[in-house]
């Protein structure tokens, strides 16, 4: 990388990937986080499919995700408790190297930090972009911390609501608002004794509901519902601190397992899914956008931390390969634009089949779905067998 000074803004998972990539071909790298260290140890957890698995094992010893974890095989149920479908993840391991998994999310985001630890490159936390200045042939950045002076190039992996992006491109399209809300939590239930096997999907009467048990005995749930109004920051605690008695209502039909869970959690996460409407570029002369910033994808199909991870590893090897760092954003758009629209495009049409249904709607999900799992298993080579290594840079 020949020395290039490069600030990444963003720690979540697609900038830490992306740094340890360039540290490792020569580049001076510093990255700043808008979010507290403690922050970036909340939140939730998420699925790992082998196309990410894989490009995460050449920056960290995935073995350390299975301390805690659950498989990701899937198993959908309607309200009254049928098992109506399963996507069996067994299989992926004999021919991709490694199966599906969902992780906390700050499993991932440690192992990435401890890594650039290793490397020299410290993370500024509590450090929120404020502006962008091109100088010559250099860029200043402007920060709630002070000014950081004189970089090569500016990469913005700084999520869905990307600061970054709004300055380079103030009058792109902002997130929008898919009038659903996603709540969970992380729990201890005594006398719980379910194996760690699969993540339960349930189509309840008038709300999504999954959980599963990890190989530590704890509850992992999450909840998606329609919720009309966006929540503001105000709204969205209250709604937290009286979520409970709303999901208790929402499932008081479904299957007994949900209500116990419910009334297990007491530390319930609520946050709103958007959808991110495509950018047109994803970059500028001295600036890239990766993963949620440039392409942001709901997460009704666990692939948005396996897109990022894809991200760094193509962007890496396009900024390695060019001198001139605008062909190679260029080029790193060429090369992920089509893939990343097709999996988008997919997450859409399985959180519509999230939304509340009728009953007709009902009735020939749960008698069709199974077929149609078995077709899509057939298909998803495309997503589960991407390799880095094989494309034409």
């Amino acid at each position: 990388m020949n020395n290039r000074k490069i600030l990444v803004v963003g720690s979540g998972i697609a900038g830490p990937a992306l740094a340890i990539k360039l540290i490792e071909q020569g580049a001076d790298v510093k990255m700043i986080e808008a979010r507290s260290e403690a922050e970036m140890n909340e939140g939730l957890f998420f699925g790992v499919s082998p196309n990410g698995l894989n490009i995460l094992s050449d920056l960290i010893d995935i073995s350390r995700l299975y301390e805690e974890y659950v498989p990701g095989t899937l198993r959908f149920y309607n309200a009254k408790g049928h098992r109506i479908a399963e996507l069996d993840a067994g299989y992926q391991k004999q021919i991709y190297g490694s199966s599906s998994i969902q992780i906390k999310r700050s499993a991932i985001t440690n192992l990435l930090r401890e890594k650039l630890t290793s490397l020299g490159c410290q993370i500024e936390y509590d450090c929120k972009l404020q502006s962008i200045e091109y100088l010559g042939t250099g860029i200043d950045v402007h920060t709630s911390k002070g000014k950081l002076a004189d970089y090569d190039l500016l990469i913005g992996a700084d999520g869905i609501h990307s600061r970054c992006r709004r300055l380079i491109f103030p009058d792109a399209p902002k997130p929008i608002y898919t009038k659903m809300l996603s709540t969970g939590a992380v729990i201890e239930i005594p006398g719980w004794e379910e194996p760690s096997e699969a993540v339960e999907m349930t189509f309840g009467a008038q709300a999504f509901f999954g959980y599963s048990t990890t190989n530590t005995g704890k509850v992992w749930w999450f909840n998606n519902y329609d919720w009309e109004q966006e929540p503001n920051g105000t709204q969205l605690k209250l709604l937290q601190q009286n979520i409970k008695k709303e999901l208790l209502e929402l499932h008081q039909n479904d299957h007994h397992k949900i209500n116990r869970i419910i009334a297990a959690s007491n530390d319930l996460f609520a946050y709103p899914i958007y959808d991110m409407p495509a950018l047109k570029k994803w970059y500028t002369a001295k600036v890239c956008l990766i993963g949620d910033a440039a392409h942001a994808i709901s997460p009704h199909t666990g692939q948005g931390a396996s897109l990022a991870l894809e991200d760094s590893a193509v962007l890496a090897k396009c900024l390695v390969k060019y001198a001139d760092p605008e062909f190679a954003f260029s080029r790193f758009q060429q090369l992920r634009s089509a893939r990343v629209t097709k999996v988008i495009a997919q997450a859409r049409k399985i959180g519509k089949a999230k939304s509340r249904p009728n009953p007709i709607a009902h009735f020939f999900r749960d008698m069709l779905l199974k077929y149609f799992i078995n077709m899509e298993k057939k298909k998803m080579d495309w997503v589960y067998g991407y390799d880095v290594d094989e494309l034409e840079i």
